[in-house]
């Protein structure tokens, strides 16, 4: 592959180009059939057309006034005016490194425990993906009253030799992986078949006095059928108000809506007797809400993927949830970009609702999460790059957000395996035409084990 690094107002340290022989290093853009091009700072000329690392706009995002205003939006703490006290070193949603501030110099040295390590490195990933960032350097404070915030986000972050040496390696992995899924989604090769997975999340409603009722009165932790983590102490008992499906994983989403089906029936046979309701959607408890959990695996974790499911998935859900439950669910819970690793090697992705409350609406957004997992090379616009299309989504402004679904609708219609999938997935552009939502005071059980 033939890449391309534009240089902005801040060079790279010299090393970066000794240990990138294959890249070109250039402060403007040269012509030619480029795979890959970095922007290092560096915003003039266009994007289109072009696979670019750091967009312009991301860039713009950084330097310029709005991006305080989207860290916020994000839920992520800023506190420009304060000394940072680390700087947070990531590409591509990995951390290469943790520097500390002494003075004016930083120093390789941390001194931290392991939470706090933890807590810089997610605060590092989060700032820069917000802005839409695939790189950068996130300067790190501690407020008055003891919260870590964001300083500022630095695109083009000063190097010296050693974290050269980490960089340069970071950009042929990154390189190297998107010229194998792009092969994969044109159909040069075979590659790896994604396989989902899920936990989407349901509450339990009395039809008696049309109170919640407690997950843990009648399930378990583990199992198929479980409750999720969340919880709070009533009495000096703890009490896990969600309950969730666990079905077995498969690379078929039609399979594992099935798999689903077999695992409502068991939720359903162990309330059976009682007049219980099981709801879905956004549904909020107080400081819980619930969320349609889908995990992949098979597949590796980028910027590039993430992006195309907040646009590809997340955007067109948008349009199917509750406005209400929606803005009080986010931005705590279901923000955009909302991930979690999984100890079987894959990811979660948590920003959609939850899709449980009928199988054509599982098999639709199962069906669609399939498609942008094996065509997000091909899925490239980010309408998340702009302030108003951020807070448009977290006010669940659906008429503000028109147009970019149906730029995004378009391009999942020109993808290879949005055909295998169209008739599911169809329902999703039905119900945007005719303005329609899911209903989430539906009694899910009897949706799934009708017929």
């Amino acid at each position: 592959m033939r890449c391309l690094v534009l240089i902005g107002d801040r060079a790279p340290h010299p090393s970066l180009a000794k240990r990138l022989p294959g890249f070109v290093f250039a402060q403007d853009f040269e012509p030619g059939d480029w795979s890959c091009v970095f922007r290092w700072g560096h915003v003039q000329g266009r994007d289109d057309g072009l696979w670019v690392v750091n967009a312009r706009e991301a860039i713009l995002n950084a330097t310029g006034p709005d991006g305080p205003a989207i860290l916020r939006l994000n839920n992520i703490p800023t506190a420009p005016g304060i000394e940072p006290r680390w700087r947070v070193h990531t590409f591509d949603l990995r951390t290469l490194a943790v520097l500390q501030w002494s003075g004016r110099r930083l120093r390789p040295t941390f001194t931290g425990g392991a939470r706090l390590l933890a807590r810089l490195r997610h605060l590092g990933r989060r700032a820069c993906y917000a802005l839409g960032l695939h790189f950068g350097a996130v300067d790190i404070g501690v407020t008055s009253s003891g919260q870590l915030a964001v300083v500022r986000v630095v695109p083009s972050p000063a190097l010296d030799a050693r974290l050269a040496r980490r960089w340069a390696h970071a950009m042929e992995t990154y390189v190297a992986a998107v010229a194998d899924a792009s092969a994969a989604a044109a159909g040069q090769s075979a590659g790896r078949e994604v396989v989902l997975g899920a936990d989407p999340e349901f509450i339990l409603r009395s039809r008696v006095s049309g109170r919640t009722v407690s997950a843990s009165r009648f399930f378990t932790r583990f199992g198929t059928v479980g409750l999720d983590r969340a919880c709070f102490m009533r009495n000096g008992v703890l009490v896990y108000p969600l309950a969730e499906v666990r079905p077995d994983p498969s690379p078929d989403p039609l399979e594992l809506v099935e798999n689903l089906r077999r695992a409502i029936a068991r939720a359903a046979s162990i309330v059976r007797g009682y007049r219980i309701n099981f709801e879905a959607g956004g549904t909020s408890l107080r400081r819980f809400t619930i969320g349609g959990h889908v995990h992949f695996s098979n597949i590796r974790l980028s910027t590039d993927l993430l992006q195309a499911l907040d646009n590809y998935l997340a955007l067109p859900v948008l349009f199917l949830e509750n406005p209400k439950s929606s803005r009080l669910r986010r931005p705590r819970y279901g923000f955009l970009g909302d991930w979690r690793s999984q100890p079987h090697g894959g990811f979660e992705y948590r920003t959609p609702g939850s899709w449980l409350i009928s199988p054509q609406y599982a098999r639709a957004v199962l069906c669609l999460a399939k498609v942008v997992a094996t065509d997000y090379p091909l899925l490239r616009r980010n309408v998340f790059l702009s302030l108003p299309n951020q807070r448009a989504f977290y006010l669940a402004d659906k008429p503000a957000l028109r147009p970019c679904f149906l730029q995004v609708w378009r391009d999942l219609e020109r993808s290879p395996t949005f055909q295998e999938f169209r008739q599911h997935i169809d329902l999703i552009r039905q119900m945007v035409a005719e303005e329609r939502r899911w209903n989430e005071r539906v009694d899910l059980k009897r949706r799934w084990l009708a017929g």
